[in-house]
Formats: structure tokens, sequence, C-alpha cells
């Protein structure tokens, strides 16, 4: 399961960095006069929809490894339980 928390987590972060790119290279060909730029705009809304999917997906399967509950990702306590988390 970390496996995969990872390889979303890496996931996300290429996405997020290719959304950019793309965007930047939209912002070029306007600034050019080019108008033609929907392939662009379209590989940057895919990117940032696996973005999205893949934050839901580290969200929903960040659980408490003492109560199992979902837990608050950048918490140091649980707040179900109240338990320190590693």
């Amino acid at each position: 399961m970390k496996k995969m928390k990872k390889i979303a987590i890496w996931l996300a972060v290429i996405s997020i960095i290719v959304f950019v790119i793309a965007w930047g290279v939209v912002g070029v060909k306007i600034l050019d006069n080019n108008y033609n730029y929907t392939t662009e705009a379209y590989i940057a809304y895919g990117s940032l929809a696996v973005f999205f999917v893949c934050l839901i997906y580290v969200r929903c399967t960040s659980r408490c490894p003492h109560c199992g509950k979902l837990r608050v990702l950048f918490g140091k306590y649980c707040p179900h339980c109240g338990k320190e988390i590693k």
C-alpha cells in the first residue's frame, strides 16, 4: 500500500509540472498571436485531472495506524484517538 501511495504522489508531482509547462506553452502561443492552442489546453486539463485524482487517492488512503480512521495529512497526532503518528 505504501508503494501505491508513493506512486500516486510522484504522479501528482509530474502531472502538476506538465500542467505548468503546458500552460506556459499556451501563454507563449498567445503572446505570438497564435491562437491554435487547443492541444496544449487539453494536455493541461488532463494533467490537472490526474493531479486531483492522485490527491483524492492519497487522502482516502491515509489512515491512522492505531485506530484505522481517516487522519489529517499533515498532523502529528490522530484527531480520533489522540496518539502520535510517526
